[in-house]
C-alpha cells in the first residue's frame, strides 16, 4: 500500500513540476494554435493582412477552392472562410459550425466581347459558368428566374434560352477566346485573368443586377468557426474578429503584400491562381467584414431564395431549409 501511495505522490509532484509547459493532462487547450483555412482568391485576400502580420496564436492555410468544404466538415479547420451556401448546408447537416461574419459581398462578373449587357441580352447566347450548384451558379439562376429567362445546359446556342456550360475558369477562358462561348461568369480576381487571356471585357456586373432585382448585395463568403472553439476560446475568437474588421481596406492599399501573403500560406505543393493584384481588382472583390448580427437579415433572404431554387429536375431545393438562429454567432 505504501508503494502505491508513494507512486501517486510522485506522479502529482512530477505533474506540478511540468505545469508551466503542459498543464499535465488538465485538458487546458488555451495555448493551442487555432487553424484557419480559406480558399484561394478573394476569401484569402480577406485575411491577407493577418497572414502578413503573422497574427499570434493562429495558423493560416490557403487551399484550392474545392478543398474548403472537406477541411471544415472533417474538423481540420478550427475556423474557415467558405461559400455561404456551403456553410449553410454543412450546418443543416449537423456539422458543428457557427457563422461569425460575412466577408465577401459579391465578386461575380461576366466577361465577353461586349460591355454593359443586360440579362435579357443573354437570350440565345452561350454562357460558361463556374461553380455548378454553388454561389455563382445559384445567384445567376435566381436572377434568371426573376427575369423569367429560360435556360438549359447545352454546349450549343438554344433559341429563346440561355445555354449554360459548367466548367472551371481555366477551361472556360479558352472556349471564350475560341468563340465557342459568348460570355463566361467568373469571380474576381479570375475575372481580370480572363480579360487578359481572352481580350474580353466586363460585360455584366452581377452585383448591380442583384441590386436592381432585390436591393443590396448578396452574401458570398463567410467566416465560420467550430462551435466547440467558441465554447472554449470565445475571447480569442472575439479578438480575432476585431482584428479582421480592423484590416478592412488593407489589401486594397497593399496589393503586392496581399499577394505575397496568399502565396506564402498556400497549402504545401500548391500555387495560388492569383497572377497579380491591384487596388482596382481588390475593390471589385467586395471584401469587408460584416458581423453575423448585422448580416443576418441579408443572409436569411438569400437562404430563402436558395430554398425555393431547384437543384435538379425532380425539384429538390438547393438548400433544404433556412438555417435557424443558432447558425449566427452571438458575441
Amino acid at each position: 500500500m505504501k508503494k502505491i501511495v508513494s507512486f501517486v505522490c510522485a506522479a502529482v509532484v512530477s505533474c506540478a513540476a511540468m505545469l508551466p509547459l503542459t498543464a499535465c493532462g488538465s485538458g487546458d487547450d488555451s495555448e493551442k494554435t487555432i487553424h484557419v483555412y480559406m480558399p484561394d482568391g478573394a476569401p484569402a485576400i480577406a485575411l491577407a493582412s493577418l497572414m502578413d502580420s503573422g497574427y499570434s496564436g493562429f495558423d493560416f492555410t490557403v487551399v484550392p477552392s474545392e478543398e474548403i468544404g472537406g477541411v471544415v466538415s472533417n474538423g481540420t479547420a478550427d475556423m474557415a472562410i467558405m461559400p455561404i451556401d456551403a456553410a449553410a448546408k454543412l450546418y443543416n447537416g449537423k456539422t458543428d459550425i457557427v457563422m461569425l461574419s460575412v466577408n465577401t459581398h459579391g465578386n461575380l462578373y461576366m466577361v465577353g466581347k461586349t460591355e454593359n449587357i443586360t440579362l435579357g441580352d443573354l437570350k440565345g447566347q452561350r454562357l460558361g459558368v463556374i461553380g455548378q450548384g454553388s454561389v455563382p451558379d445559384n445567384t445567376l439562376r435566381i436572377l434568371l428566374n426573376y427575369e423569367q429567362m429560360e435556360y438549359q445546359v447545352s454546349e450549343n446556342a438554344v433559341s429563346g434560352k440561355v445555354a449554360l456550360t459548367y466548367a472551371p475558369a481555366p477551361t472556360l477562358m479558352p472556349l471564350l477566346k475560341q468563340g465557342k462561348l459568348d460570355y463566361i461568369l467568373l469571380g474576381e480576381p479570375a475575372v481580370t485573368n480572363a480579360m487578359t487571356a481572352t481580350g474580353g471585357k466586363i460585360a455584366m456586373d452581377m452585383q448591380e443586377q442583384w441590386t436592381i432585382a432585390f436591393g443590396g448585395n448578396f452574401p458570398q463568403a463567410c467566416l465560420v468557426a467550430k462551435g466547440s472553439l467558441i465554447d472554449e476560446r470565445k475571447a480569442d475568437v472575439n479578438k480575432f474578429l476585431a482584428a479582421v474588421k480592423e484590416s478592412d481596406g488593407w489589401a486594397e492599399q497593399n496589393p503586392d503584400k496581399a499577394l505575397k501573403a496568399v502565396e506564402d500560406n498556400m497549402k504545401s505543393g500548391n500555387q495560388t491562381t492569383l497572377k497579380a493584384l491591384s487596388a482596382e481588382i481588390i475593390k471589385r472583390c467586395n471584401i469587408s467584414a460584416v458581423s453575423s448580427e448585422d448580416s443576418r437579415e441579408q443572409c436569411d433572404k438569400y437562404f430563402q431564395r436558395l430554398s425555393t431554387l431547384r437543384a435538379d429536375a425532380l425539384g429538390t431545393p438547393v438548400l433544404a431549409k433556412v438555417p435557424d438562429l443558432d447558425f449566427y454567432y452571438q458575441p
